[in-house]
């Protein structure tokens, strides 16, 4: 078997096929490092615009960059007097888990105005089957809460998870309740539970409130629909 395989290597044309192969692979391999270094900083990126947004001053300059850097990821709607605007921004891994190197995972920031001014922002990040979502309330002058609800698998494990807050929430609670994982949209084999998606998870439980009793039914469809990655639906459409 030795002497044919030999014999077959030194065939003249044998070292270049085997140099051309070894080639493309080098350079699928450095093209797929570049494309999940851009994707990972691209998500780090829409996770701190989530993060700097506390006002309507902030909001608009955060809209007008992703508008022009998202492309196809964005769109936009209104309410029918005209009077709520929304705009939605996300990301995926298509390139990743197209060709299995990593679960299907987005990232979303969705920003929320009414008569000009400011009211919520909504960011989370999201597998198949696992996902966090954050929401902060601008709209009003009411009293602070902190609401975190989850939903597990049996074990133990926190699968799907809401966080409900106000924007005078304490600046460090609200740091770590934006401290998504932007790996999870290029980590081999992907994050598996919100404790993945968002390190801080256990922690923000501790302070949290008790669950709140009523959902908004945009992020109660996160909750009970099959999959985490069913997106929250566009406002006013």
């Amino acid at each position: 078997m030795f002497p044919i395989l030999a014999d077959w290597l030194r065939r003249p044309w044998i070292p270049r096929v085997l140099l051309a192969m070894c080639i493309v692979a080098l350079l699928f391999g450095v093209a797929v490092a570049a494309y999940a270094a851009h994707l990972r900083r691209s998500a780090r990126a829409l996770i701190a615009s989530a993060k700097q947004i506390h006002s309507t001053a902030d909001a608009e300059h955060e809209i007008a960059m992703w508008r022009e850097r998202s492309g196809r990821g964005y769109s936009e709607s209104r309410s029918p007097d005209g009077t709520g605007h929304a705009y939605q921004f996300q990301m995926g891994n298509g390139l990743l888990s197209r060709f299995h190197l990593t679960p299907s995972t987005g990232a979303l920031l969705q920003v929320t105005t009414f008569s000009g001014q400011l009211s919520q922002v909504l960011l989370g990040v999201y597998t198949e089957k696992s996902s966090v979502w954050v929401q902060e309330d601008f709209s009003g002058n009411g009293p602070e809460y902190f609401y975190v609800n989850s939903q597990g698998d049996g074990s133990g494990k926190h699968l799907k998870t809401i966080l409900m807050f106000r924007s005078n929430l304490a600046a460090a609670q609200r740091e770590n309740a934006f401290a998504l994982d932007a790996s999870c949209l290029v980590k081999p084999g992907g994050c598996h539970s919100a404790e993945e998606i968002l390190p801080t998870l256990p922690q923000l439980q501790k302070a949290a409130q008790a669950p709140a009793t009523t959902t908004p039914a945009h992020l109660l469809s996160l909750m009970t629909s099959p999959l985490a990655s069913n997106l929250p639906p566009l406002p006013f459409t």
